[in-house]
């Protein structure tokens, strides 16, 4: 995949987005670009030297790879097969990369349709923050064939450090739907931890001073903490929205593979209440305040 010949498409140019295009265009591919409301994102990679198209339909005539980075599997159904889809305005095969946080049974759905219509595709997962986005050292999961990921692999290599291929098509996107679930259900053990805590007469400070001296302490365990013990809920950039969506589909993998699990299963009742509260947009260690109040 020759950066000078293979033209990128990007649609999803959130926190993770923009910074993941930027170091696309960066080092050499030609980029076009799909904005949705804010123009800040899309101006920013103008200015590099992407150009702008205002459909899915329009991008799939221009470009031979496409990488998504949106918010949820129906969303990523209806860019990839809805009427003005990506498959819509195919005028050449290309590859499809979603980078997403997507359910495994609508990735091989979607990758079914692109095979039939002579397209491949990767599900490419992503792990660490927007700063890692920027800086293009992101982790990546790439689930695929061989040969694809080989494709892509130059192109994927801008925006990461850690790549690892880890399967075949849906791959990506279990390992990383196991990964959140393990890892909101440990926001909210924090949170609850952090409750008793309160409610039982000890002191923060000194809880974390214990528990951070053995075992328990991580960098996830710190940033939980800052949001008791500073009110500085900003150091893991991560809605509860999301962490919600991501939880529920990591529930519906588990219970479509056959496994019984509880405790996913509480913390997404735990989530769903602070979303209906109206606090889906506050940071996943807002938690803690959150269920301080109920």
């Amino acid at each position: 995949m020759a950066n000078e010949k293979t033209r990128v498409g990007f649609i999803g140019l959130g926190s993770m987005g923009v910074g993941m295009a930027a170091n696309v265009i960066g080092s050499g591919y030609p980029l076009v670009v799909m904005g949705n409301k804010r123009r800040e994102p899309v101006e920013r990679l103008l200015e590099l030297g992407a150009t702008e198209v205002k459909s899915p339909a329009e991008m799939a005539a221009k470009v031979d790879v496409v990488i998504l980075c949106i918010t949820t599997s129906e969303v990523v159904e209806e860019t990839v097969l809805g009427d003005n889809g990506l498959l819509s305005g195919m005028e050449h095969p290309f590859m499809l990369i979603d980078c997403g946080t997507s359910e495994p049974d609508s990735t091989l759905k979607i990758g079914a349709e692109l095979k039939k219509r002579g397209c491949t595709m990767l599900d490419v997962p992503l792990g660490r923050s927007a700063a890692a986005a920027e800086s293009g050292t992101l982790n990546m999961m790439a689930g695929g064939s061989e040969a694809d990921f080989a494709t892509a692999k130059p192109l994927l290599e801008t925006m990461s450090e850690n790549l690892f291929h880890v399967g075949e098509l849906s791959m990506g996107h279990k390992l990383k739907l196991i990964n959140n679930g393990y890892s909101m259900s440990v926001a909210c053990l924090v949170a609850e931890s952090i409750k008793t805590a309160q409610h039982a007469g000890v002191d923060l400070q000194l809880l974390y001073d214990v528990m951070a001296a053995g075992p328990n302490r991580s960098d996830f365990f710190d940033w939980m903490m800052a949001g008791a013990l500073t009110g500085d809920e900003s150091k893991l950039q991560f809605s509860v929205a999301n962490g919600n969506k991501d939880i529920g589909y990591f529930n519906n993998m588990a219970k479509s593979s056959g496994a019984d699990i509880t405790m996913p299963k509480d913390a997404q009742v735990i989530m769903q209440k602070v979303v209906d509260a109206g606090h889906g947009d506050d940071t996943i260690p807002s938690l803690i305040r959150h269920l301080k109040d109920d």
